[in-house]
């Protein structure tokens, strides 16, 4: 099993160059590439979560426990005096920060569910629709989110593969195969639940047609598609001129009107 700076240096360097990438086609403004370099380091330690003593289990629990009890305790401002919101404020953090991490940590195993692809299609669609519902991102930002989460889950479960291989040794550690896996055939009640999760965010998730677009603007989606994705093009819209300061040969539709400015 790679460590954590592994990890962290090795989702940085895919999610960097992945960024460099969609920045260098148009896609992205500054501090949009800059968010998504984010997201994808982000991804890189996620996996871990399934590892009681790991670093960002930790730290996610304690991220989580501070955004609802801030979530829960502004519906009670003015209603309440300051000692009183401070004590639900108190209260929803701890019951996040120790209650939930360890009933989480209780019904989790490391190298489990959290580590196979239905959890990097699970915490990919995650990422869009917190880009999208939350953040109030356009679609075509929610999904280069979620992607590039996605990039940074599974180049962490492909270091994991990696080092379960010992070249210089020529052997291979049990570990083997036990990362970069479709789905856990050990749980299948976890992959029951982590499938049904990625349908339930499925539906969270907003249009794919800003994607299906920029597809069809090189050329990558069927035939059938046109007609469709030509109306989409009216709706979905980026002059590249503005982004390139150079001509570009046609409009890219990649931002969604009427949702979100992005930044």
């Amino acid at each position: 099993m790679a460590d954590f700076k592994t990890h962290l240096y090795g989702a940085a360097a895919a999610s960097g160059l992945a960024a460099l990438g969609v920045y260098s086609l148009g896609w992205t403004t500054t501090t949009q590439t800059q968010l998504l370099f984010v997201y994808g380091v982000a991804g890189g330690v996620l996996p871990d979560i399934d590892a009681p003593k790991s670093t960002p289990i930790r730290g996610f629990f304690g991220l989580l426990g501070v955004a609802l009890a801030f979530a829960m305790t502004f519906p009670f401002a003015g209603r309440y005096p300051l000692n009183g919101l401070a004590l639900i404020w108190l209260l929803v953090f701890v019951t996040v920060r120790f209650g939930l991490f360890a009933l989480f940590v209780r019904y989790t195993i490391h190298r489990g569910i959290w580590h196979s692809g239905l959890a990097a299609i699970a915490v990919g669609l995650g990422g869009v629709v917190i880009s999208h519902q939350v953040l109030g991102r356009t679609a075509w930002e929610s999904w280069l989110a979620g992607a590039f989460v996605t990039l940074g889950y599974l180049t962490h479960l492909i270091l994991d593969e990696l080092a379960s291989v010992n070249l210089l040794g020529k052997r291979i550690k049990r570990s083997l195969g036990t990362a970069l896996k479709p789905f856990s055939l050990a749980y299948p009640g976890a992959s029951l639940a982590m499938l049904l999760a990625i349908l339930g965010l499925a539906a969270l998730t907003p249009p794919l047609t800003p994607v299906l677009a920029v597809a069809h603007h090189y050329g990558l989606t069927p035939p059938d598609l046109s007609l469709g994705l030509r109306v989409a093009e009216d709706w979905f819209t980026l002059d590249l001129y503005r982004l390139l300061g150079g001509r570009p040969r046609g409009s890219l539709p990649t931002t969604d009107a009427g949702h979100g400015t992005g930044g």
